[in-house]
């Protein structure tokens, strides 16, 4: 076959194709798996104005393509019209798959779950994070579900401090908003700071290479395979190897030591955030953009004194996350709420050891981290958020004022009513169950949690009309053995096998039952197996796990 050539198409066009049912997935593609961040920094990249690669697409009468197709994944939600079957010719596209779903899961808003969640999200673009001419911070997706900050990030769309992704699939209309509709950039040139990353966006042109109909059908399965066998990108750690190697620093070598030592740890995190804990080391924000820069500026002397540093506190870092004796309770590494907040407390346990920091200072990071989980503040703007943290926090363990966020954090205004697991408040819950020493159900022993399931109290097949069924406020650490016993029974029906186990000694099974935050008027509304039941046990419950996350924070 001919070689083929790469030619620039505009890509608010592809998407809108996409939209219309002219672009479309060939059978053999794997589905949507790009989780919230890979979508944020493709976002981030596009209002940068960087390469993202190219894509592979290939034409084909739509009444007898090459191969079996089907439409972008949520398509039928945001134009159920589009019918690939009234076009003559349609594209497949053979590579950029994620990419093209991901721009169209951003601009249009299907109302479908993103990878390993329960809910759709939709993406915003922060104003006033960007002015400083770094969107990084600035690219924020939602879970639609989680109440307050889908309400926090709606009276910022209301006061045009911050726009939809879906504004920025109408150059026309956004352009117009913000020329003559908006009235939070006042200074021109912070409107031309945003016009910039706009005009980036809406006049982003991809490199598009199109085969042809007449292309053998073996011909593509080849190019495909090659793709899918080769299509690895360099990362930032990748770019940091390659400027240090010539300082004859090997990084790839520090590394594989990292990750001999602390293999759990290396395990969880990203190389990228050792670099990070580096760039705090030197009193620069650890954004992506700056962390080459900052390895690269370091003599190897004292980059060599930096890793070790990262190395080390990263590591105890990960191990205070994960102890359920002094620590946080994320027995599991899929209950750590946050793995960024990781290189923050790190950091800030460095500087507590310098000090020779006791109680009081320990207890203040305590409260720190507490805080920034049920309040998830590190769901985005990390890097910004890991600085100014550590600057806030560093002075009120000094003697200063907590930082403002954390004296007005209310644990009565959590919501308790999440049922995403991938939540930082749902996983914050489950660790405190695990701190609290939760017991096994039938023997009123120490729960052995790696074995536990997370699963419901009130059972789901009995109370799926109740909508917070799935909430962690009604959710706990259970033995399989437990389960058994409750599985498909209503509490009335389930507690009286727990209490005989417990030698129908009413005080034991309830000091069981307090080990996962049920409180008494909880477990009141378990046994009277009256209309409500459900609804009074859900309001004790979260009053009870509300009370344990305020003296935390305290």
């Amino acid at each position: 076959m001919e070689a083929p050539k790469a030619n620039p198409e505009k890509l608010l066009t592809i998407l809108q194709d996409a939209c219309d049912g002219k672009v479309v997935l060939p059978e053999f593609q794997r589905n949507f798996l790009w989780p919230r961040d890979s979508i944020e920094e493709l976002l981030v990249s596009i209002l940068q104005g960087y390469f993202v690669g190219t894509l592979l697409l290939l034409d084909t009468q739509s009444t007898n393509p090459l191969f079996p197709f089907r439409n972008i994944e949520g398509l039928e939600l945001v134009n159920p019209n589009a019918k690939p079957l009234s076009h003559s010719t349609i594209r497949l596209a053979l590579d950029g798959q994620q990419r093209i779903t991901s721009l169209f899961y951003a601009l249009y808003e299907p109302n479908i779950p993103l990878k390993n969640t329960t809910q759709a999200h939709k993406f915003f673009f922060r104003l006033d994070l960007a002015l400083d001419g770094d969107p990084e911070d600035a690219v924020i997706g939602l879970p639609v579900g989680s109440k307050r900050r889908i309400s926090e990030m709606s009276q910022y769309v209301d006061q045009h401090i911050a726009i939809p992704f879906s504004l920025l699939r109408n150059a026309q209309r956004l352009y117009k908003w913000l020329y003559a509709e908006q009235t939070f950039l006042t200074q021109q040139k912070d409107i031309e700071t945003i016009e910039c990353f706009c005009r980036n966006f809406t006049d982003y042109m991809i490199p598009v290479v199109s085969l042809p109909s007449a292309t053998r059908k073996m011909d593509i399965v080849n190019i495909f395979e090659r793709i899918n066998r080769t299509g690895i990108s360099l990362s930032t750690f990748d770019l940091a190897v390659a400027r240090l190697y010539r300082k004859d620093v090997k990084l790839r070598d520090l590394l594989a030591h990292f990750e001999n030592a602390h293999s759990q740890a290396a395990k969880n995190i990203k190389p990228e955030f050792l670099l990070k804990f580096i760039s705090l080391m030197e009193g620069i924000v650890p954004r992506k953009s700056n962390l080459v820069d900052v390895a690269d500026k370091l003599t190897p002397q004292r980059f060599e004194v930096c890793w070790n540093s990262a190395t080390q506190y990263i590591s105890k870092a990960f191990n205070r996350l994960t102890s359920t004796s002094g620590g946080y309770g994320a027995f599991d590494s899929r209950w750590i709420p946050y793995t960024t907040i990781i290189v923050p407390l790190a950091y800030l346990l460095m500087e507590i050891e310098k000090i020779k920091g006791g109680e009081n200072e320990y207890r203040k990071l305590d409260a720190w981290y507490w805080a920034s989980v049920f309040s998830e503040r590190y769901d985005s703007a990390v890097d910004t958020k890991s600085s100014d943290d550590i600057k806030d926090v560093l002075k009120w363990i000094q003697g200063g004022q907590p930082p403002s966020w954390v004296k007005a954090f209310s644990a009565p205004n959590i919501d308790l009513t999440v049922d995403d697991q991938r939540s930082a408040i749902y996983r914050g819950v489950m660790c405190l169950v695990a701190l609290r020493g939760a017991k096994d159900f039938c023997n009123g022993q120490k729960a052995a949690l790696h074995e536990c399931d997370d699963d419901h109290i009130f059972p789901h097949s009995r109370y799926k009309d109740h909508e917070s069924v799935n909430s962690i406020a009604n959710r706990t650490l259970i033995s399989p053995e437990s389960n058994k016993i409750k599985r498909a029974k209503r509490p009335p029906e389930y507690l009286p096998i727990f209490l005989k186990k417990h030698g129908d000694d009413e005080m034991r099974l309830h000091k069981t039952l307090k080990s996962h935050f049920i409180s008494d008027d909880a477990h009141a509304a378990m046994q009277n197996g009256k209309e409500g039941m459900f609804e009074d046990f859900i309001q004790a419950r979260q009053k009870e796990i509300a009370k344990e996350i305020q003296q935390r924070t305290s």
